[in-house]
Parts: structure tokens; sequence; C-alpha cells
């Protein structure tokens, strides 16, 4: 794919599309519905349009994929981050998720060691070793041409395989109660995201009351991880000695325990919950498309195979890479980015206010056929074809876009090579209900029923 220049910006119209709905809030109750279809429909009404109001601030979606660039690149001072919720606060604390500014740089540059591709070798090793249990779990039911749950088999798996890379150990017990509160607290703050009106986050109905607790007990388990960890250093390092290793840039000192604790949160839930979303979606077009599947059964064939599968084993999976990017570009985890105009700023020639909300939809984007050819179907043949034409970087947003691009991408990606190779090595799996797939879009794009595959062996 190839970037294009920022076209000249449209001159003469004073004010963008507008969605119709409600006055004052637009389309905004629509928005709240089934954000998915909407965002779909205002994404072929101009480059910029308007979808309405909530409270002070006016929300626009951006559908040019020049002006998506604008809006990721833009200084600092113009267009800022939308993560300072008092939720999304509580939630992750002060972490490189929710900073913004020199704060925001720093801690970034901080934390780049720790995402080296060079430490990728040893969290592969504390990875496979955890895909063993799924596998000798799916074992007897592919003999018996059973089915499996994906959707259950994949939160499981990632799970499992993001703590042992975090933490060099397995801790099942806390990895539960991560769950709960991390599970409860984005679907808590995707409530109150769309809210026509709501009490404040300090007033005690039982949703906050339920929020607060659910945090402070996180926070604990994880702050009583560290101590463990601190006075018995595991025999395989993990994540968070490479965060433990972290160094302030000016002093030379290490983080404390609440910087440490906020990143651990933010590791957790990118190493976790993006990538079980990702697996699953992977598996359900696959199970959609057994002459796709095959190809990369083929490419997985082509490896030794009289051992397990090693590191540099990666490097030579280019169709199963192929096939994830174009899984993540059907069904984005990340399904809405959002960014704050901080002072008046000029986009696609329409001047937006301060504390406008513009909002990218990944997901129309990446179906959107005036950048993709035949955008709806699953071809991952379409990344190394130059015949298909796809014109532009931010027309394809898996792991978002300019500074604030996902720093973990390269485990992510390694954690679904992973576990793609490994289970299409040993079974082959056939989707039992060939009816379109229902969305459940809340922090994550998620799928809103079990992903049920028929399974037998290979």
């Amino acid at each position: 794919m190839t970037e294009a220049a920022a076209p000249a910006a449209p001159a003469g119209r004073a004010r963008p599309a507008a969605m119709p709905g409600l006055p004052y809030f637009g389309g905004i109750v629509r928005m709240r519905k089934d954000p998915i279809a909407y965002l779909g429909e205002a994404s072929r009404q101009g480059p910029v349009v308007r979808l309405g109001r909530l409270g002070r601030r006016s929300f626009y979606q951006v559908n040019d994929p020049d002006l998506v660039r604008s809006v990721m690149t833009a200084p600092r001072a113009d267009v800022g981050m939308t993560r300072t919720s008092d939720v999304l606060g509580a939630l992750f604390g002060e972490s490189v998720f929710t900073m913004q500014d020199e704060a925001w740089r720093k801690r970034r540059d901080e934390l780049q060691p720790a995402f080296r591709t060079s430490n990728l070798p040893e969290l592969f090793d504390s990875a496979a070793g955890e895909i063993a249990l799924t596998v000798a779990r799916f074992e007897p039911i592919a003999d018996a041409r059973g089915s499996v749950d994906c959707s259950a088999a994949m939160l499981d798996l990632l799970q499992r395989m993001i703590v042992r890379m975090m933490f060099g150990v397995a801790v099942p017990e806390t990895a539960e109660q991560l769950t709960r509160a991390f599970d409860y607290g984005l679907e808590y703050r995707q409530r109150r995201r769309w809210a026509l009106a709501g009490l404040p986050r300090w007033f005690p109905t039982p949703a906050n009351r339920m929020f607060d607790e659910g945090v402070a007990r996180l926070n604990a388990s994880i702050a009583e991880i560290i101590e463990d960890y601190r006075a018995k250093p595991p025999e395989r390092a993990g994540l968070l000695k490479m965060l433990m290793e972290c160094r302030d840039e000016e002093t030379g000192a290490g983080w404390t325990d609440d910087e440490l604790l906020a990143e651990v949160k933010t590791t957790f839930v990118a190493g976790w919950l993006t990538t079980t979303t990702a697996a699953t979606w992977l598996f359900d077009l696959l199970g959609r498309h057994p002459e796709i599947a095959a190809r990369v059964e083929a490419e997985l064939d082509s490896l030794p195979s009289d051992r397990p599968l090693v590191y540099d084993d990666l490097h030579a999976l280019e169709y199963v890479e192929d096939t994830i990017l174009e899984a993540m570009r059907l069904f984005p985890p990340g399904w809405l980015l959002s960014r704050r105009v901080r002072r008046t700023f000029t986009l696609g020639g329409h001047r937006l206010r301060r504390n406008a909300v513009l909002l990218v939809s990944p997901y129309a984007l990446h179906r959107d056929p005036a950048h993709w050819n035949e955008p709806d179907r699953f071809d991952p043949g379409r990344f190394r074809d130059s015949t298909h034409g796809e014109a532009h970087k931010a027309a394809f947003l898996p792991f978002g876009y300019g500074p604030r691009v996902c720093i973990g991408r390269g485990v992510a990606m390694m954690e679904l090579k992973l576990v793609v190779a490994t289970l299409l090595r040993r079974f082959r799996f056939t989707l039992t209900d060939t009816a379109p797939a229902k969305l459940q879009p809340v922090s994550f794009l998620r799928r809103a029923e079990p992903l049920v595959l028929a399974i037998a062996p290979r």
C-alpha cells in the first residue's frame, strides 16, 4: 500500500454534511442503538460528517484517509486524545494509553525498549508453552469429530498466554479476577460514553460502586503479583521484568509502583482482549473459507514437521500474516477511534471548534469501496497483489495510525501467528452455522454469539 499526498482543502463550504436526527442531539441516539450501521451510513455522506451533540460536545466522523492522516498526526496543541475520562483514568491510571502531550511522549520513549523485536523470542517461548494445554484439550474432541466453542477457547488461551508472557508464571486465580474487572470496566465505560444524561462518577449508584470495587480488587491483585515477583523472580523473565527495567529518561530512576501498575494493566488488556477478538474473527473467517484455510495449511506444511514451532518459523509464514491482516481489515478489534479538538482546527475546509470530538471508524474505512476493491470479500492476497490498488495507509488502521500507533503490535502479531500455526497444523475447523455473525461493538468489536466450530484431526 502506498500513501497518497494530502489534497488541497476544499473551499467554499461552511459546514460539513450532517446526519439526520433529533434536534440538537442529531443521530447520537441511533449511534447508541447500532453504532456499526450508523457509522457505515455516515461514512457515505462525505469526508467529514456532523453526527450530533452530547452536552457541550459536537461529534464529527472523518471518512477520508487523507483527513484521517491529518487528524492522527496533527500537532498535540490542535488535536488530543479523548481518553482522559474519569472511567478510563480510574481503570488504567496514568499510563501510555491515557497520557497526553509531553508526559505521553516521555512514557512512550521509556516503554520502547520493553517492546523491541529482540525480546520477542523470549516471549514466544513463554506463550508457546501455554498453547500445548489447548491442543491437549482439543485432541479427544477432534478424535470424536466433535465441536468446540472457539470464542471461549481463544479467551482462555490468549489470557493464559499474556499472563505467562507478562509474569513469567501462571496465576489462574488472579487472571480470572483481571478478566472480570476489565470486562465490566470496559462495558461500563461504553454505556457511559453514549449516555444522553447520567449521574457523575462519584455518585454512589450500584453501577458506580461496582466499578470502583472492581478497580480496587484489580489494583490489589496486580500489586500482589508485583510484590511476589520482586520477592521470588521466576526463571523466565517476562514483560513485567522488562517494564521494571524501564527508566526515567531524565533521572535514570525506575518507575514508581503506581506507574508500573498502570503500564501492567494497559499491556495486559492490549495483549489479551484485542488479540482474543482478532483470533476469534480469524477462525470464523477461516471456517467460512475452506479454500483459504487450505492455503494456510499448505504454508504450514512447508515447515519441518518433526519438531514444535520455533520463533524463527514465524518469519516464513507470509500468507498466514496476510490472512491475519485481512481478518483485522474486515473485523478490526478497535472499531472506533476518537480525538478531541483542543483549539479551533480546520479539517477538509471546515472550521471545527474546541472540544469537538472527531470519530474515525476503522470498520467503515476498511469496507469502503472508495479505498478497497471488493471490500467485503475475504482476500488475504490483496496485501501482496499490487493489482488490487489499495492506495492509502490511513485506510487501514488495525493498530491505529501516526505517533500513537500500537506499541505492542509486534507482540500481537506474534501471538496470532503462533495460535493459528499451532492449531491449524494439528486440526481442521469447520463452521457449524454459516449464518452471518452478529456484531457486538463494545470497547472491542466482539462476536455477539459464541463461535462454534466442528473439529477433526488433520
